[in-house]
């Protein structure tokens, strides 16, 4: 795929389709902005299980550092009960591409939540393998992962780092089954700028639609948990992969 081709993303800003994430990845580097709407009903589904019910924005921002790994922050902003909870959960991950998609070959990725944050069942812990089809009646695209049942967490001893970490069970905090086992979707492009997906992430079944706009710098996406409550995002990205201000005038004479 060409560098200046950007990706469906999830509701995390992530290469994504509605809430998984998958492997797709671009060469160049890529900056990207989110925001995301979760309705409450599905929120405690998705990544805060035993929370008060409310729905909850999402921003975050996701940047490639290098050719093989990228790091995303977002924030989960529950305004209705910002006053009990403040801003909210906090969530920092990484993606590490281990390989790089062929002609037979698919892309795999592993991606991994560092110990730390305020909510660990909102860890992301897992490997995925996407695949892309061209034919001539569109794109289609495969993913297939595995999320991790068990969290890296930090304990209460602040004087030994590694000794304050250990693993535990997801389900230590509460009954969350968001990508908990093995995960995964399918979407398709009939158009370069429209397409459709439909996904399982352990916990629901959602499918959607999106666009891509603005040469494909813009992507909206309008989804459902289950056919039951309607979710969207926004997404803005572009490539870092710039020529300087001279270079670029001398190549447009």
């Amino acid at each position: 795929m060409s560098s200046n081709v950007f990706a469906q993303n999830n509701f995390l800003g992530k290469p994504g389709y509605m809430t998984i994430p998958t492997a797709d990845w671009r060469d160049g580097h890529e900056l990207g902005f989110s925001y995301a709407f979760i309705p409450g009903e599905y929120s405690d589904d998705t990544f805060s299980p035993g929370a008060q019910e409310a729905d909850v924005d999402v921003y975050s921002v996701r940047v490639a550092l290098t050719s093989f790994m990228e790091v995303n922050f977002g924030v989960f902003y529950r305004s209705e009960i910002a006053d009990e909870i403040g801003v909210g959960d906090r969530q920092l991950d990484f993606r590490f591409r281990l390989l790089k998609e062929s002609e037979y070959l698919p892309t795999i990725v592993l991606g991994w939540t560092p110990p730390g944050s305020r909510s660990p069942v909102i860890s992301h812990d897992y490997l995925v393998a996407t695949k892309n089809i061209k034919s001539s009646i569109g794109k289609f695209q495969l993913s297939l992962g595995y999320g991790s049942p068990y969290v890296l967490v930090r304990g209460g001893d602040d004087n030994n780092f590694w000794k304050s970490l250990s693993f535990e069970e997801k389900e230590n905090f509460g009954n969350n089954h968001y990508l908990t086992g093995v995960y995964g979707g399918v979407s398709y492009e009939p158009l370069s700028f429209l397409g459709a997906s439909i996904e399982y992430n352990t916990s629901t079944i959602n499918a959607g639609v999106y666009a891509k706009l603005w040469d494909e710098h813009i992507m909206l996406q309008a989804y459902t948990f289950e056919g039951k409550e309607i979710a969207f995002n926004v997404n803005l990205q572009f490539s870092l992969n710039f020529l300087p201000r001279s270079l670029r005038r001398y190549e447009k004479k």
